[in-house]
């Protein structure tokens, strides 16, 4: 893998943790889908990876602070040890098929929940209710954790099965980032086992970690402003244009 110059690495590091630590407050994720393709435009794909990898790590406790304690523990208890599943079953089918091939089928179960979110919009009452079946939060950490490994896009799956519970915004974000805090350590581990990490794009992600507080600041307080009909659409529309990204992605 080719790094690209020091100057180059550490401007890109820069924009992505502000734009880190901004999304992980305000909506809970979106880092794959907004940040990985805008990044490939000037860095090499595995260096994007690798950089977003620790950037993510360091954002956790941020995004933690302001909703530590706010999380549904009972869907926890769950989702945790299913995504984490899902990220080794993800790395182990990128080992076995074409990422092309398993990109899709992730894109396609993403769009169908999100279309069924759409269609179910606006009801009196939540898709799932308060307290689904141990079953389903169970199939959709797999999800999560399999699309978390391919193309760093847990959240569309995660973010679609909490809005179906009713959560409101502040539950939502609270449970996707202790969940996302979780696999994120485990991604890590992985990209640092493949090679894709160096001590540069970890010294860089070091020295842009201020501008992941200044984000997470912002990002708290746009969602503490955000109607919940206004973040619901967002959510979805993330999670559409996500799952089209992987079904049409080269």
């Amino acid at each position: 893998m080719t790094e690209p110059p020091f100057a180059v690495l550490l401007a890109a590091a820069c924009v992505a943790a502000a734009a880190v630590g901004f999304l992980k407050t305000s909506i809970g994720g979106g880092i794959g889908l907004v940040l990985a393709p805008t990044l490939t435009l000037v860095l090499p794909a595995p260096v994007v990876l690798a950089l977003l990898a620790p950037l993510m790590n360091l954002a956790d406790p941020v995004s933690l602070r302001y909703y530590w304690g706010r999380w549904d523990g009972r869907q926890l208890r769950v989702l945790i040890p299913a995504t984490v599943a899902g990220i080794v079953v993800g790395a182990w089918l990128l080992a076995l098929l074409s990422e092309t091939g398993i990109k899709r089928a992730i894109g396609g179960v993403a769009l169908a929940f999100a279309l069924v979110q759409l269609a179910a919009s606006g009801r009196d009452r939540p898709l799932l209710g308060a307290s689904p079946h141990w079953s389903i939060g169970a199939v959709t950490g797999l999800v999560a954790g399999a699309s978390s490994s391919v193309a760093h896009l847990g959240g569309s799956v995660l973010w679609l099965y909490l809005l179906a519970t009713g959560a409101t915004p502040a539950v939502m974000v609270g449970t996707s980032v202790a969940l996302i805090a979780v696999s994120n350590l485990v991604k890590l581990l992985a990209y640092w086992r493949i090679g894709f990490l160096t001590w540069d794009i970890l010294l860089v992600s070091l020295l842009a970690s201020p501008l992941l507080v200044a984000g997470g600041w912002l990002g708290y307080r746009v969602n503490r402003r955000l109607p919940r009909r206004a973040f619901e659409l967002v959510v979805v529309a993330i999670a559409i244009a996500g799952s089209l990204r992987l079904l049409l992605g080269s």
